[in-house]
């Protein structure tokens, strides 16, 4: 999970706007490299971005985003630069799926309730080996704004201290501090977040391959990882590699419209043939009628 911290209301302009992308210059203006700008290249789709707009102390959480596409380099230009005019190279990654917090949530509230929190956790940081590059600083023992931490890291105890017990709790108790709806908004986030750690773990399992008898596809941006049983339904399962297959898009496209299922011993089955695309008769049928099993190992049962 990640931060933007944008303070640029126009944030680029059509095309590089608001909640449209993450962007940033590839080094400064003499040459040196910015770690909260070259974060932007780390990010992977399915990761959640939790974005803080304005000025302080207008500054507010409004809302998340999820990655549409992995970090890269371009040389198409914001068409609003602003102080960025310098840069001929560009890291820039897709987003999608905004979800606004009904009521943002305030960055000024949060410094002023969670600041014994926040200072621990900074503190804490400090002393790793490996620190994360978080958005905010301690000085003169107050808490503020890194200046220029574009794009911060957020682990889930940052999260759960900055979001409150909607984020970091199992139960359905409300943060004071945020309304009904927003907490609504902030449990639908978490969620997505078990869900994109279920699918990484199910491609690792399966050597990031598709799953599927005579399928090749191993390329990582066309590969999921499939809930045998839902992940709404089956409360008890969420999270077991057990419970999980690694199939490319077309694939689980059709195990989800139920043209093909799987027996307890991993046997692909259809009760009957369905009306389908070339697609699926040419690709799924001849392996439901000759009776192949998923390439399912022991390794990919573990959790």
């Amino acid at each position: 999970m990640f931060i933007e911290m944008s303070r640029d209301a126009d944030h680029g302009g059509k095309g590089w706007g608001f909640s449209t992308c993450l962007w940033a210059p590839i080094k400064k203006e003499n040459g040196a490299q910015w770690p909260f700008w070259s974060k932007v290249r780390q990010v992977l789709p399915g990761d959640v971005v939790l974005h803080l707009k304005g000025i302080p102390p207008n500054a507010h959480f409004t809302g998340f985003s999820v990655v549409a596409s992995a970090g890269y380099k371009t040389e198409s230009r914001p068409p609003i630069l602003g102080q960025w005019a310098f840069s001929k190279e560009f890291f820039r990654s897709d987003l999608t799926d905004y979800m606004p917090f009904p009521m943002p949530i305030s960055l000024k509230s949060i410094f002023s309730t969670r600041k014994e929190e926040l200072s621990e956790y900074f503190i804490e940081n400090k002393t790793r080996s490996v620190r994360k590059n978080i958005f905010y600083v301690i000085q003169s023992a107050r808490l503020q704004c890194l200046n220029g931490a574009y794009l911060s890291e957020l682990d889930e105890q940052l999260a759960g201290i900055i979001l409150g017990s909607d984020f970091s709790e199992e139960s359905e108790v409300r943060s004071q501090d945020v309304s009904v709806e927003t907490a609504h908004v902030i449990r639908s986030v978490k969620a997505r977040i078990g869900q994109k750690k279920f699918s990484d773990l199910i491609k690792s399992n399966y050597g990031s391959k598709c799953c599927f008898p005579g399928c090749d596809v191993t390329d990582a941006d066309f590969l999921v990882g499939a809930h045998i049983a839902r992940w709404a339904d089956r409360i008890d399962l969420r999270g077991r590699a057990d419970n999980g297959l690694c199939l490319c898009l077309m694939h689980d496209k059709a195990f989800e419209k139920g043209f093909f299922t799987i027996d307890e011993n991993l046997n692909v089955k259809i009760s009957e043939v369905q009306e389908s695309g070339q697609w699926c008769m040419r690709e799924v049928a001849p392996y439901v009628v000759n009776g192949f099993r998923l390439a399912v190992s022991l390794l990919h049962l573990t959790h």
